[in-house]
């Protein structure tokens, strides 16, 4: 029989039974053969089992030396050694890598080996993997679903402070990485059994190669990076890559945005406006018929002198949120407006233009009388209230004429002259009332006045005042505000505008603010006893060196605005009206009532970016995917589902004489690696089951 060095047992036959099977001695070229008799009851010699034992070969790795028998040494070993004979009482110390074996017990170990096939054959399918992704999509869908119910709505409130959403999406999501990694890793394990399965084998580091892969990123990195992977594992090798980003991208899914909602309370807004106004008290006097109630008074003073620009922020509201929205309403108000009368000044000297044409103490004069005595007086304020003959609009309370010569940032006695007229009238505002971090903002979209201009009858004593017909505005488009109809008529007493008109011709006398002591002991005189119109005086002020004397508050308060602010004397005139329009909307009861609006409350709410969830609905997807190209990979060539086993790396792996050829005397894992790239192995099994399924060596470079 003829040695064959190949790293398998092999059953012999038609050996004698003095044959010993044993190690090779040192005096033959063959190897020595032991002999064993196995004998049972009766003395009958039983069939011998004669096994050929390459246990001690140069390709086998378990060599070894052989031990003493019979006090004889046997020398180590020996290719050229003659076969030797031993007695049978000295095969139980021959070797101790002999192993009786009858042939029952073979007949026994075959039909175990069929038995673990059969058993393997079920095992070996990709149940455990394609449960796996079921569950890692059952997970994304319900993440999706819950983001998608919690979508737009705020925070929920769950039963325990402990669990919030984002910790629920977080336990989703790590349950569907950990199941997507796991069809994954078997995948990218199975393709290094396709790789070495298919015709022409693969470089034996791949099974290398791949097993690192499957192991996580880095291998999986490495392996993309070697480009080595093909088609299949590379597509294997990105999911999971890209399967890193599954958490810090679920994380983003979800933001919690601040927004406004509406409160549901009716009580939790409220303004007020008015829909007339008729309250005034009576006076001593036929010259003081009417006097205004003290409501009035105050929020004149206040538009007055409160120096805050926002006189509005007196009215009285209910804003229970601090943010608050109203639609827009009509309300009865008093409101002005400013011209410039520049245009229509012309040079006046009260004593006649001079002979020699020197007109520099001359001043001005506008043509219902306002006037600038001299170039000298740079400010004046007078004011005009209608009596009756038709000279006004009915609606009208009060008229002021402002004259100056300087401008407000020009130099001292530089002649600038100029006029400015402001009216106050009873009129009808249509507002958007807003209420911002409990901060009152009003802004006035339309105004409708009434401009006709008609002769009442003479002031008559209290007791005939009835007589007086009101002031009726009905603005033409009226929002109504779900209160009234929409084209209601607002009413202003009468009455109430002359009390109003008795009270302001005291406050807003004409007085003066000079800077030269000539004025400030001057006398106020009626310019005409049979003139109908009020007082009219000129106030001297200027910026020119020296101290300012004010005759009254009033004349200092529209004083200080002209030269402080760009506007000011509109401004101001715009707070007294403003002023005046809070007073009567305030009045609930009396002419006033309240307005409903909307308050707004700040909660956060569940916004869900779905941008970010398709990495790892991607991630899951791409797997199903490659699990099925896996699947279809093994089957068309035949591979076994061995998958990651490591038991299947020590049955099928390189045989004795191939382990020897390739890697024989090279030491170190980095050298063996660097071996393995240059070495192409194929899964076999032509040899048959004698040869069994094992890794040939195909090529080396």
């Amino acid at each position: 029989m003829s040695y064959q060095p190949v790293g398998h047992i092999r059953a012999l036959s038609g050996v004698s039974d003095d044959t010993v099977v044993g190690s090779p001695s040192t005096v033959g070229s063959q190897p020595a053969i032991l002999e064993e008799h196995a004998h049972q009851g009766g003395g009958e010699k039983q069939q011998v089992v004669h096994q050929y034992a390459e246990l001690n070969t140069p390709s086998s790795p378990y060599a070894f030396p052989l031990r003493e028998f019979n006090d004889i040494r046997a020398p180590q070993y020996d290719h050229h050694a003659n076969v030797s004979r031993l007695s049978s009482t000295s095969t139980k110390e021959a070797s101790p890598h002999v192993r009786k074996v009858s042939s029952q017990q073979s007949n026994n170990a075959s039909d175990t080996g069929r038995g673990s096939s059969r058993w393997l054959s079920k095992s070996e399918s990709w149940a455990p993997e394609v449960l796996s992704l079921v569950l890692a999509v059952l997970s994304m869908v319900a993440m999706i679903a819950m983001l998608a119910h919690f979508n737009g709505r705020a925070l929920p409130l769950w039963p325990s402070t402990f669990v919030t959403l984002n910790a629920v999406v977080a336990v989703l999501v790590t349950m569907t990485a950990a199941f997507v990694g796991i069809p994954l890793s078997n995948g990218l394990s199975q393709i290094k059994w396709i790789r070495v399965r298919a015709p022409g084998g693969a470089p034996l580091a791949d099974i290398d190669m791949f097993d690192s892969a499957s192991r996580g990123a880095m291998g999986s990195f490495g392996m993309l990076v070697k480009g080595r992977g093909g088609v299949l594992g590379s597509f294997g090798a990105t999911i999971v890559v890209i399967a890193l980003l599954i958490s810090p991208f679920s994380q983003q899914i979800i933001t919690y945005p601040s927004r406004t909602v509406p409160v549901s309370s009716p009580d939790a807004a409220t303004t007020f406006r008015a829909l007339n106004y008729s309250l005034v008290l009576p006076g001593m006097s036929d010259l003081a018929a009417f006097v205004p109630i003290l409501p009035l008074k105050a929020a004149v003073y206040n538009g007055l002198f409160a120096e805050n620009g926002k006189p509005w922020l007196s009215l009285p509201f209910t804003c229970q949120t601090g943010n608050c929205t109203f639609q827009p309403f009509d309300t009865l108000a008093v409101c002005y407006s400013c011209v410039d009368m520049s245009a229509y000044m012309s040079r006046y000297c009260a004593d006649g233009i001079p002979d020699n044409g020197d007109m520099s103490n001359c001043g001005w004069i506008l043509p219902d009388g306002p006037k600038l005595g001299s170039s000298a007086e740079v400010f004046s304020m007078t004011s005009f209230f209608p009596t009756g003959l038709g000279d006004a609009p009915y609606s009208s309370i009060m008229r002021l004429v402002f004259m100056g010569t300087e401008s407000q940032s020009g130099l001292a006695g530089a002649l600038n002259p100029w006029a400015k007229q402001c009216t106050l009238q009873a009129c009808v505002q249509t507002i958007s009332s807003t209420v911002t971090n409990g901060v009152l903002n009003e802004t006035i979209l339309h105004t409708t006045t009434n401009t006709s201009v008609i002769s009442p009858p003479s002031l008559s004593p209290p007791s005939t005042t009835s007589s007086l017909p009101p002031v009726s505005i009905t603005p033409a488009n009226a929002t109504g505000n779900g209160t009234l109809p929409r084209h209601e008529t607002f009413l202003f007493r009468r009455e109430a505008i002359l009390g109003m008109q008795l009270w302001w011709s005291s406050l807003f006398a004409n007085g003066t603010a000079s800077r030269n002591a000539d004025f400030i002991n001057r006398t106020v005189a009626a310019a005409s006893p049979t003139s109908n119109h009020q007082v009219v005086v000129n106030l001297t002020v200027g910026i020119s060196s020296g101290a300012t004397f004010f005759d009254t508050d009033v004349v200092q308060a529209f004083y200080w605005n002209y030269y402080q602010y760009p506007s000011g004397i509109e401004d101001l005139v715009r707070d007294l009206s403003a002023s005046t329009t809070v007073s009567i909307r305030s009045l609930v009861g009396a002419g006033a009532e309240a307005v409903g609006g909307t308050a707004y409350r700040g909660e956060s709410f569940v916004s869900v970016r779905w941008g970010f969830a398709a990495v790892p609905v991607f991630a899951v997807a791409a797997t199903g995917v490659f699990l099925a190209l896996a699947a279809w990979g093994s089957r068309r060539v035949g591979a076994g589902l061995w998958k990651s086993s490591a038991l299947a790396v020590m049955v099928h792996g390189l045989d004795g004489a191939a382990r020897t050829e390739v890697f024989g005397g090279v030491a170190g894992l980095g050298r063996q690696k660097a071996v393995a790239r240059r070495v192409m192995v194929r899964l076999d099994d032509t040899e048959g089951d004698a040869g069994g399924v094992a890794l040939r060596v195909e090529e080396k470079y």
